[in-house]
């Protein structure tokens, strides 16, 4: 089954526990949301067994059946789940993936997730095999029409309250990113004003914060400001930023770099693919700007280091993140440095 929105897979939660979910797309709090409101739902339903496979490069995908086909050691229910770095799972892959859904086993879930699926892969056995024993969500990018009802929903459900400026004030500032969105909703509520925000009120707010963002650096980056950059990530570690949300920044910039980058390769007009993106005019200047002074190669290799840093920041890779950002951050922005992709397996733990 194919859901359309997020707010029918959380319906579909509270009826019943599908054996397979596949949540699919290129917006990452979306999407780690979505995930989230899958492993709620399984621990409600009494699963505490979570196993997690990074699908990578060389991932054995006899692990996934083995483990299906084995009984659990500590619960008699768990949660599978594979992170693929890749909509396109191969030939083996596509295999385990039909052998796993024609028997799943009773009890267990499984969470693939994944970027983007292309429309064209909905055809595959794979995918029909997994949607007929599941449910299929492809997380979409809010369109612009969509955000401020999709904002005000999570500043509501934060205790927020704002007015009608407010509220268009702060969906312009974040330029329809939701994971800037989710940061500032989250800096509202710890403000823990009582009476409703209004436009000047979080002018006063938002133009008092003289500190650096993620999205200002991840701007610095594409733009080959080396320099600029470099200080800007010492400052968001100094001030003691999330890593992940200067991964998470870092990476809904270079997917959309990316899309870009593949429909100039395809030949199609950039003006209309950002248009269907519904990118704000000052992020279409931006990325117009960009895509010609960088490379696909060092766009999907950047993207593969930064899965690693993640990796790294949940102790799976043994490197320091924050010095593994900086050669990346210097890398993009036009520095000769040594790529991690390349080294990063001697550092995975056993």
């Amino acid at each position: 089954m194919k859901l359309r929105r997020t707010e029918d897979l959380e319906a579909r939660l509270e009826e019943t526990l599908d054996p397979v979910y596949l949540i699919s797309g290129d917006e990452p709090l979306l999407l780690q949301e979505a995930a989230d409101a899958v492993r709620a739902a399984a621990r409600v339903a009494g699963i505490e067994e979570r196993q997690v496979f990074h699908v990578e490069s060389g991932f054995d995908w006899n692990e996934l059946l083995q483990s299906a086909n084995s009984l659990s050691l500590f619960a008699s229910r768990r949660l599978l789940e594979l992170r693929c770095n890749s909509a396109a799972p191969g030939a083996q892959g596509g295999k385990a993936f039909e052998a796993y859904a024609e028997n799943p086993p009773d009890g267990d879930v499984l969470l693939v997730l994944m970027p983007r699926i292309e429309r064209r892969s909905e055809s595959s056995k794979w995918y029909r095999a997994l949607t007929s024993a599941g449910v299929h969500l492809p997380v979409w990018p809010l369109d612009l029409d969509a955000f401020p009802r999709w904002l005000g929903g999570r500043l509501r459900r934060a205790g927020v309250r704002v007015d009608a400026d407010a509220l268009a004030l702060l969906s312009a500032r974040v330029e329809g990113n939701p994971l800037a969105a989710a940061q500032a909703v989250t800096r509202l509520a710890l403000a823990g004003q009582q009476e409703p925000w209004t436009a000047e009120d979080l002018l006063a707010v938002l133009d008092d914060d003289s500190r650096y963002t993620a999205f200002e650096l991840a701007d610095a980056v594409l733009l080959g400001e080396a320099e600029h950059a470099h200080r800007m990530l010492a400052t968001l570690k100094q001030e003691g930023t999330d890593v992940l949300a200067i991964v998470a920044a870092l990476a809904w910039s270079l997917r959309q770099l990316r899309t870009l980058q593949r429909a100039r390769v395809a030949g199609e007009d950039l003006n209309a693919v950002m248009g269907r993106m519904r990118l704000l005019p000052k992020r279409r200047s931006l990325l117009q700007r960009v895509v010609n002074r960088t490379s696909p190669a060092l766009v999907e290799g950047a993207l593969r280091d930064l899965a690693v840093v993640d990796q790294a920041v949940k102790g799976i890779v043994a490197i320091e993140p924050w010095d593994e950002l900086d050669r990346l951050c210097l890398r993009l922005a036009g520095v000769r440095t040594t790529p991690l992709g390349l080294r990063a397996r001697a550092w995975l733990e056993p």
